[in-house]
């Protein structure tokens, strides 16, 4: 009988001891996962200003409507290649 309490006993130890590590393991999964959504937003508002930059640089040059024209197909092209790469890259 005590063979079963002391194999019960491990058992709720290494219960435990396995419930802390994957505790722990999460909280730097969810923290990791935070600061990826934090840099992504930067990312998105740094490729807003690139794309009005361009627009801007090309507003005097071309005027107003190419500028704009010329701004959303380059961008169109860029998210054409990255949606075509991640297509490529998951097969």
């Amino acid at each position: 009988m005590t063979k079963i309490a002391e194999f019960v006993t491990a058992l709720f130890d290494y219960l435990h001891a396995e419930a802390e590590a994957l505790k722990r393991g999460l909280g730097q999964v969810v923290w990791a996962v935070l600061v990826l959504l934090v840099a992504a937003g930067v990312l998105l508002a740094g490729l807003g200003f690139l794309l009005a930059a361009v627009f801007l640089a090309l507003k005097d040059p071309l005027g107003a409507p190419a500028a704009a024209l010329a701004t959303s197909v380059f961008t169109l092209v860029l998210v054409g290649v990255l949606v075509w790469y991640a297509k490529t890259s998951l097969k």
